[in-house]
């Protein structure tokens, strides 16, 4: 943590705008690797956040009104990002939304 107390590394559970390409532009991503493994590794294991409508499925999750944005994590949509890309923390998803992206993450994992 900086002496502002923002954190030197991207953070479990919260939402970055990333830049994949030119063509696509910035899209939300929410990191869902372990603290411990962003400190130390320039990847980061994130899902997809889209505001497009999904077929309900257990490993898509809803956004609530407490989290920083609308929406909903495609929990299997699981890809590698790195550091370089991530352009703004867009805020932290709430504990409750939380507990339920860990559940579509077993759901979409078979754990």
């Amino acid at each position: 943590m900086t002496s502002n107390g923002e954190y030197e590394y991207p953070i479990r559970g919260h939402v970055y705008a990333v830049d994949l390409s030119k063509e696509q532009g910035s899209r939300p991503y929410l990191i869902i690797s372990n603290n411990t493994r962003n400190r130390a590794l320039p990847s980061l294991l994130a899902v997809r956040v889209t505001t497009s409508p999904q077929q309900p499925l257990p490993s898509v999750v809803e956004l609530s009104e407490d989290d920083p944005m609308t929406g909903r994590a495609l929990c299997d949509d699981i890809v590698t990002l790195f550091r370089k890309d991530l352009q703004q923390d867009l805020g932290g998803l709430s504990l409750q939304t939380m507990m339920r992206i860990n559940e579509g993450l077993r759901h979409a994992l078979s754990l």
